[in-house]
């Protein structure tokens, strides 16, 4: 999902004292309670936001409007008896600053609803590098099934069908000749079937570089089909199945989902050796809260690789923006007022200001023994 550059600019967007409220729903009615849970959530927040008294009225006037933007939003989308079309929503406004971001994800989000001196993007940063999108291209001899499937589920689909050619009583079909050209007849309609299919998933891989490919069916129709690939598609299948092209949908999205869950914690598991192994030769890497922090105060890290869970507080300095492991001390770079902020929270926006990037993995044990957090830098 092209959504970097929308989180690096909500990264480096500051309002002043403007109260800016970032949003996040589970908007995935899967049950009937769902709903009432998240709307009970949305609204309680809301009251108790319109409950708030900023400091300036120019404050006071942006959160009230920017609250009344947001209730109206609320009735539309969550009172309404309207089936919700993504599993997930963040929001992000501050009406001072004109900003209203409204971001669907077809993974669905946490409940939050924060107001803050700048967007909260922990969890929008997670959708950018956790949106892992495939074709899964169920193909044989005459037809052919593409799924786009997200880890949230499945978002289109396409079918390809082409009748194989009859049996006609050319020059004696019941000799050998005639069924060698009936099966020559039979090979070059799968093969103008294979291209047409491959020429279709090759344009979507173009247009869309950073999805997977899953390919399923029969040994001989895969083998065919794939011949009709160009190697920088090829390059891109993440696994080979033998699905029933008889399954149903709903299984069929299902080992689609594993097969890319599977995958995602083998890229994960590969960043985790990669990080400990560079900070172990010393390299262009960091371990640990103290040395990770270090690099992102002086704007070195290339990519921040943060566990999931790993919440903690810290402090952010009033006066030079550093971040420390600290809540209650004066900035140990400038000597400033600390307010205290949630660090993982922090380090994400601080290295999303700094165009880096951000990777958020299920707890691994070899990065928990360094306090859940490292980094990749751009140099030491």
């Amino acid at each position: 999902m092209e959504i970097t550059e929308e989180l690096r600019t909500l990264a480096k967007f500051t309002a002043g004292p403007i109260p800016i409220i970032s949003v996040y729903l589970n908007t995935q009615w899967r049950d009937p309670q769902q709903r009432v849970r998240v709307t009970t959530f949305f609204d309680r927040h809301i009251r108790q936001a319109r409950a708030l008294e900023p400091e300036t009225a120019e404050a006071h006037e942006s959160l009230a409007r920017d609250l009344e933007r947001l209730t109206q939003w609320g009735e539309h989308h969550l009172h309404s008896t309207e089936e919700s079309t993504m599993p997930g929503v963040a929001l992000f406004a501050c009406f001072a600053a004109d900003l209203w971001v409204e971001c669907p994800s077809p993974i669905p989000f946490e409940d939050e609803f924060t107001i803050a001196d700048r967007p909260m993007l922990r969890q929008l940063a997670h959708l950018d590098e956790d949106y892992t999108n495939a074709l899964f291209v169920m193909v044989d001899s005459r037809a052919a099934r593409i799924y786009e499937v997200v880890l949230g589920g499945l978002l289109t689909e396409r079918d390809f069908a082409h009748a194989l050619p009859g049996r006609h009583n050319e020059g004696g079909w019941g000799g050998g000749w005639g069924q060698a050209r009936y099966q020559r007849r039979v090979k070059e309609h799968m093969d103008r079937h294979h291209k047409e299919v491959a020429a279709y998933v090759t344009a979507y891989m173009e247009a869309h570089p950073h999805t997977h490919l899953i390919v399923s069916g029969q040994e001989e129709s895969v083998a065919n089909f794939r011949s009709y690939l160009p190697s920088s598609v090829q390059q891109q299948i993440i696994d080979l199945l033998t699905l029933d092209m008889q399954d149903n949908r709903q299984h069929i999205v299902a080992v689609a989902q594993e097969t890319l869950q599977r995958y995602e914690r083998e890229e994960e598991q590969a960043t985790v050796q990669l990080l400990v192994n560079r900070a172990g030769h010393g390299g262009l890497a960091v371990l640990g809260q103290q040395e990770t922090l270090a690099a992102v105060n002086t704007a070195r890290v290339h990519q921040l690789v943060l566990e999931r869970d790993c919440h903690r507080d810290g402090g952010r300095c009033l006066t030079c923006g550093a971040l420390t492991a600290e809540t209650h001390r004066q900035c140990p770079m400038c000597g400033g007022t600390l307010t205290t902020v949630e660090l993982g929270e922090a380090m994400v926006q601080a290295v999303l200001q700094a165009d880096g990037f951000i990777e958020l993995i299920a707890p691994d044990p070899r990065l928990t023994a360094y306090e859940g957090v490292g980094a990749l830098v751009r140099y030491k």
